[in-house]
């Protein structure tokens, strides 16, 4: 999960379109959640994660080989996990899941104040894969 948040930052932040510290974070935060998930429910398939930014809009995608579609819910308030995708439905300004031929699509956009209303050709995938010890 470090290594995806990290590049994902990494490469967020050297888009000029992207001046906004807040959207950074935000997206960073955003993808270590849905990661966190895909991790944790997908077995030991590989991941991958997209970002791209497309007019004023920051999307970021995290896919994953299972077809189980989460369920945004407000754990009890001793649960030690459950948060995640309500985290991302309050930092996003939207999100959703799709299913896809090899499983899901978990995804999230931030608005950019300040990108150019033009701007559609900045992408980044980062394929993830992970192993668990």
């Amino acid at each position: 999960m470090p290594t995806a948040r990290h590049q994902v930052r990494e490469a967020i932040a050297a888009w000029p379109a992207v001046t906004a510290a807040e959207a950074i974070q935000t997206a960073e935060l955003v993808v270590s959640e849905l990661v966190t998930n895909a991790v944790r429910y997908a077995g030991h398939q590989p991941i991958s994660v997209v970002a791209q930014l497309s007019d004023t809009v920051l999307r970021v995608e995290v896919s994953d080989a299972s077809r189980t579609l989460p369920k945004p819910a407000l754990p009890d308030e001793d649960s030690e996990g459950g948060r995640g995708l309500f985290l991302v439905g309050v930092l996003a300004d939207r999100f959703g899941t799709v299913p896809t031929d090899s499983g899901k699509c978990c995804w999230a956009e931030i608005d950019v104040v300040g990108a150019p209303a033009t701007r559609a050709d900045a992408a980044l995938s980062v394929p993830t894969q992970r192993s668990c010890t």
